[in-house]
């Protein structure tokens, strides 16, 4: 060739490369927004627009069998006009290809004499396909998860891979991986979602599924029916807007925020119950799961889904257990304050009485060994008083109703100190609104258990009792600095004071957690609504 042609030649193959550049450029972005059932049929598009100008024979996309281990097969194949295509392949028949495409590395062969003499097996199968060049490159998605092979051949004549060439290629599967990866993601939720729908709806279960991209929903004809939809708004989004409009006044917000936050990604998942009124049925209780399907690269929501269920009955046979359980708890403290006014009125000053009349048989006695005797008796029988006395307050604390909780902690707290067994420190807040009479007595009955606990457990003779205003309602803390424990493994008598406390606050829409590790002491912390307010979101 002349010098002279030399810069025309230069000049075409500068241009080949700018035109090739410019093809992968143009697939690489036509895959970005593909939908999944339109990602084999522009694979096997871009195959051809890859091969045509580089004169490449055969280009197959290989995938790994989930059914049979080992075994290749090819879903997505080029050939030029008259070049067969083989038929599935299995690592042992390319051993040496398949560790090197497995651990990640590319293969780019001029000829199979490249190949080295570890490769025997891949040369001789490679010769009966009629290969005489090949690129293979590792289909990788993740963490070096390999899920196929992109194999360049050509059989009629040899030919070299450039590193740039190679390089644009790598690109090309690199795409195909990812789009394949989608596919095979949307493909699997597709399955879940018509297991979903399918188990919603063997379960009775009202389902919907909405596509954010798409700007479109589905409603099945449970959940129209379970939200009364009217006939002119029970397709799409306006079923849904139905349902957003008609969530009770008083719950919406709180509904609605849940959702805002399960779509920017704040909730793994979004399970609510709230009220709902229907048109024709009144009001109705709904329990509300969804989650989110799909988001895209910058975590926006794509596609959510989510099933509903009436649980009015559940919750009118809640109600009934609640109002059963307050009539024995109140049962259980009218009998209480019964026997704390038997004990106190009667009893305490039946010991009075006798008390009196030992220190008036001490004076008499007849010599010192009877007055000692006498005396004793009488010592004993104050004792005695101040602790029947003592349990007479346990049992039913008059100062709870008479001046309140504040003032009923601050007496707790005394008591226990003059009984040399706990010294209790209080931060009470003077509380401008206070909690019902009901949560009140709920609180000072944590109280009590709580420092019971401290002193039969802790190993600890102090503990602090906070109560101030918090989210609405009253807080209660218990905190002691003893040996703590694990709260997965109570002991028996701590766990059954535990269930007693939270029974008790779930009957006034109160909350009890408990802090606490081995070595590191223990926190009760209780909470109750204030007048108006119904507790913490569900």
């Amino acid at each position: 060739m002349s010098t002279i042609d030399e810069p025309r030649v230069s000049a075409e193959n500068l241009q080949q490369r700018l035109d090739f550049e410019s093809l992968v450029s143009d697939i690489s972005s036509k895959f970005i927004n593909l939908r999944p059932g339109e990602v084999d049929g522009e694979i096997e598009d871009a195959l051809r627009r890859v091969c045509e100008p580089l004169g490449i024979d055969m280009a197959m996309l290989w995938q790994w069998s989930d059914l049979t281990p080992g075994v290749a097969t090819a879903t997505h194949v080029y050939t030029r006009q008259g070049v067969p295509a083989p038929g599935p392949l299995h690592q042992a028949q390319f051993p040496w290809h398949a560790q090197a495409l497995l651990a990640g590395r590319t293969v780019a062969l001029p000829s199979l004499e490249a190949l080295p003499a570890a490769a025997a097996v891949d040369r001789e199968n490679a010769r009966l396909i009629g290969i005489q060049s090949n690129l293979a490159l590792p289909l990788v998605v993740g963490v070096n998860q390999s899920i196929g092979i992109l194999g360049l051949s050509t059989v009629h004549a040899e030919r070299d891979w450039p590193d740039a060439l190679v390089k644009r290629l790598q690109l090309v599967a690199q795409v195909f991986s990812n789009a394949l990866a989608r596919e095979h993601q949307e493909h699997k939720l597709l399955q879940s979602q018509a297991r979903l729908a399918a188990s919603a709806d063997l379960a009775g279960l009202a389902y919907y599924e909405v596509d954010f991209r798409e700007g479109v929903a589905h409603v099945d004809d449970r959940l129209r029916d379970l939200c009364g939809i009217p006939a002119d708004r029970s397709k799409g989004l306006a079923a849904l807007e139905f349902w957003m409009e008609q969530i009770h006044p008083d719950d919406r917000e709180r509904v609605l925020g849940l959702r805002r936050q399960l779509h920017a990604g704040e909730l793994e998942r979004l399970s609510v119950e709230y009220r709902f009124p229907h048109p024709t049925r009144g009001e109705r209780w709904i329990h509300h799961v969804g989650r989110v399907a799909r988001r895209d690269a910058s975590g926006r929501t794509l596609r959510s889904f989510g099933v509903l269920r009436d649980i009015t009955e559940a919750k009118q046979a809640e109600e009934a257990m609640r109002d059963l359980s307050w009539r024995l708890i109140r049962a259980h403290e009218d009998e209480r304050a019964l026997l704390a006014r038997e004990l106190h009125d009667d009893v305490t000053q039946r010991l009075a009485v006798l008390a009196i009349d030992m220190g008036r048989a001490e004076l008499a006695a007849p010599d010192g060994a009877q007055a000692d005797v006498m005396r004793s008796v009488r010592t004993e029988l104050v004792r005695l008083s101040e602790d029947i006395h003592s349990l007479a307050y346990q049992l039913h604390p008059s100062v709870l109703e008479e001046l309140g909780l504040v003032e009923a902690l601050r007496a707790e707290g005394e008591r226990r100190g003059r009984q040399g067994r706990l010294a209790v420190a209080m931060d009470l807040e003077r509380l401008p609104a206070l909690a019902g009479k009901e949560a009140q007595l709920c609180l000072f009955r944590v109280a009590q258990e709580a420092l019971t606990n401290v002193a039969r457990h802790a190993g600890t003779g102090a503990a602090s009792v906070t109560l101030r205003q918090a989210d609405g309602g009253l807080l209660l803390a218990v905190s002691d600095r003893g040996v703590g424990f694990d709260p997965a493994r109570p002991r028996e008598g701590r766990s059954l004071g535990l269930a007693s406390m939270r029974e008790r606050l779930h009957l006034v829409s109160g909350t009890l957690d408990i802090e606490t590790a081995p070595g590191r002491g223990t926190t009760v912390v209780a909470w109750v609504p204030a007048p108006g307010d119904e507790g913490p979101a569900p």
